[in-house]
């Protein structure tokens, strides 16, 4: 939910739950008090009523309005007695409420029972007008507030948006500076301001940490290369002891490792860095092909059967080269700890390459599987750096790369995110 939504919600929210609150509040108190009123009016003219009583000749009897009935009763009302009830009005036609107030007289000895009557029908019709105008200023309100919410949203949020906008497209790998633009808020130039100084302080680390990087794997990639070739020049001279042999074949091994090592390190920083940026819709099925036709020799000196389902085509949008290698240490990685004289299955669909070998009975850790120098088992040499530059190619153009264990069988599958 946007920012502006969830305050503009919070606000009509209160708004509204108030105005809604208040409105029965309202019109129970206005209902109180027109009641009220008409209970004194009731009370003077009772007063009213009893003194016309009192000062009343037998000869002269009174004749009184329609709401006020007196009668003579020999059965006084022991107190006064003020209600509502609903009564039907012959003129109207119809049942209408009325205040009533029942009390008795007594004038000259006799005792008069009256009672006045006053319809609620007036306050009634007052009230529903009142209410009606109520709900229609809410309404008002809350139109009125959604109306505010949205030049907020064009105006004032507007260069936040826009220095949002530009925060997606900023790269450190890039030339461009982040550049945000002033505003007339303070708030919004502070956050500029920040940002600027981050997004620069970010361009400075990264290329020094790029050059380190490259510089290093340079520096160490030369001796290295030094080292090999004195080897292999080393290896043509004549008497060379079998402990020599060696001792020289070791060197050559460890520094043979080193080297690939030192490759898949600055392979792994680069796809970190983001550094391959120039993609295409790549077909796997046609990279995985490739690798079989590359290593016929390794598979045959296993005696694996291959079992391939390559009818459906899997194309994903990447850097080639790093697909190359995505695909390349997933099928090697497979075919490096099958056993001897087993299956290997590899099965492309539209969205998903499942790749499975024979185990041996042991299901591997998922918690540190694709971390940085582990190896499925000592046995097999390596730089323990496979799986891991494969799950990191994954994340950087948006696969998931899965391991599952079933069957005896160690299940790798990358499929597309969702």
């Amino acid at each position: 939910m946007k920012l502006t939504h969830y305050i503009s919600l919070r606000y009509i929210g209160v708004s509204v739950l108030v105005m809604l609150v208040s409105i029965p509040v309202f019109y129970f108190v206005l209902q109180s008090v027109l009641t009220h009123n008409i209970d004194e009016s009731l009370q003077d003219q009772k007063t009213l009523v009893t003194e016309k009583l009192q000062n009343l000749h037998d000869k002269n009897f009174l004749i009184l309005e329609n709401e006020i009935t007196v009668v003579k009763s020999s059965n006084a009302f022991s107190k006064d007695q003020l209600f509502t009830k609903e009564i039907y009005n012959n003129i109207e036609n119809e049942k209408e409420f009325y205040r009533i107030l029942q009390f008795s007289v007594k004038s000259d000895g006799v005792n008069y029972n009256v009672q006045i009557k006053e319809s609620l029908v007036e306050s009634e019709d007052l009230l529903k007008i009142i209410l009606k105008l109520l709900i229609s200023i809410l309404l008002v309100l809350v139109g009125t507030l959604l109306i505010i919410n949205y030049n907020i949203k064009q105006k004032v949020w507007k260069p936040f948006y826009k220095t949002l906008e530009k925060l997606k497209q900023f790269r450190v790998d890039k030339v461009d500076e982040l550049n945000l633009e002033k505003s007339k808020i303070n708030e919004f130039n502070d956050l500029n301001f920040s940002l600027n100084e981050l997004s620069s302080n970010n361009k400075k680390v990264y290329q020094s940490q790029k050059e380190f990087t490259e510089n290093a794997s340079h520096e160490l990639q030369t001796p290295l290369a030094i080292v090999q070739n004195n080897l292999e020049l080393f290896w043509q001279t004549e008497n060379i002891s079998a402990q020599q042999a060696e001792i020289l074949n070791d060197i050559s091994n460890a520094t043979s490792r080193m080297s690939k090592l030192n490759k898949s390190l600055l392979l792994l920083s680069k796809i970190e860095n983001k550094q391959f940026s120039e993609t295409q819709n790549v077909n796997l099925n046609l990279l995985a092909e490739k690798f079989f036709k590359n290593y016929q020799e390794q598979i045959k000196f296993k005696n694996l059967y291959l079992k391939t389902s390559l009818s459906e085509i899997f194309i994903v949008e990447i850097d080639e080269n790093l697909a190359e290698i995505l695909v390349g240490n997933l099928l090697l990685n497979a075919l490096k700890y099958a056993p001897k004289d087993s299956e290997v299955e590899v099965v492309f669909s539209e969205n998903e390459l499942l790749i499975s070998n024979l185990s041996d009975g042991k299901a591997l850790d998922k918690e540190k599987l694709f971390n940085r120098f582990q190896r499925q088992n000592n046995k097999e040499k390596g730089t323990g750096l496979g799986l891991e530059i494969a799950k990191q190619i994954a994340n950087a153009f948006h696969l998931n790369l899965s391991y599952e264990f079933k069957e005896n069988r160690h299940f790798f599958v990358l499929n597309r995110l969702n």
